[in-house]
């Protein structure tokens, strides 16, 4: 089978985005394979082909893209398939930021080692739909408005399904003080508001309106995600979340995990109040960094 390599994604136009691609050096005839570009707005699907076959090319212009959003990021990745055979290989996925540097790399690297062996918890993310079917069920097209709030079709997006598939993350998550919200001092009517603040590496690609599920089945609605970034590409996400009041639509949302899965796992280091002890281990030196 053929490699795809060097997957990029350019333009500086809000009109189109140019996706680009080539094959790692072959004796195989390339004129054998069809080229699929496909894309999605979540890093882990579902994935929508947008073109092909392409033979024998490797370029393809996508003039087709949703409304523009800052908040919106899309995806794509190039399947080739073998025309007589039927073998497929897919590329790495992509998006217009493009792939992190040496530097970048390694300090995602150790993020990763820290959330997912000090201080991290399992949590899964939904990504929002934000372009796609209207809900057939609640969705007026003379209003260009849901008509429910309770709607178990589009969960409250307007879009059908409403969310992509959960994709699970490692993540450090912060508890939040106690607070209380008056709705209505005078008629003593008040609501508990839990306010979250959630780190975790860039992958995946988090945006506003997001719904998270951390492992006490707490689920909390994105409001702010920020970070740090090393030339533009993101290496830490800061998100901000609110938790949803109980009862809401949201708490339906079926999420289906063995039951034997650890949602904190079993800590891979040692830890020793004397670091001339021959047992001491530190976690960096786990992996391999000294």
């Amino acid at each position: 089978m053929i490699s795809i390599i060097n997957e990029r994604v350019v333009s500086f136009s809000i009109d189109y985005l140019d996706v680009y691609w080539e094959v790692k050096t072959t004796t195989e005839d390339i004129q054998d394979y069809s080229f699929y570009v496909e894309r999605s707005e979540a890093e882990a699907g579902p994935w929508d082909p947008i073109s092909g076959p392409l033979i024998d090319t490797f370029y393809y212009r996508d003039s087709n893209i949703p409304a523009i959003s800052n908040n919106r990021t899309l995806f794509y990745r190039i399947k080739a398939v073998h025309n007589v055979s039927k073998d497929t290989v897919y590329s790495s996925i992509v998006d217009r930021v493009g792939k992190p540097d040496s530097y970048a790399s390694e300090i995602i690297k150790l993020e990763n080692v820290m959330f997912s062996e000090l201080v991290g918890v399992r949590a899964w993310v939904f990504p929002r739909k934000t372009f796609g079917q209207r809900c057939p069920d609640c969705w007026d097209d003379v209003l260009q408005k849901r008509t429910s709030d309770s709607c178990r079709t589009c969960w409250r997006t307007g879009f059908s399904g409403g969310y992509h598939n959960p994709i699970q993350v490692w993540c450090q998550i912060d508890n939040p003080p106690e607070e209380t919200e008056y709705v209505s001092p005078m008629k003593d009517d008040h609501r508990h508001v839990n306010y979250f603040n959630i780190r975790m590496g860039p992958s995946p690609d988090v945006k506003p309106m997001d719904l998270i599920v951390d492992h006490l089945n707490r689920r909390m609605r994105v409001f702010s995600v920020g970070g740090t970034a090393r030339f533009g590409v993101t290496v830490r996400q800061e998100i901000k979340c609110v938790q949803i009041q109980k009862g809401s639509i949201e708490d339906a949302i079926p999420l289906a995990i063995p039951t034997d899965l650890e949602l904190v796992p079993k800590r891979n280091f040692n830890i020793s109040a004397n670091e001339s002890d021959a047992s001491y281990k530190d976690i960096l030196g786990i992996y391999g960094y000294k």
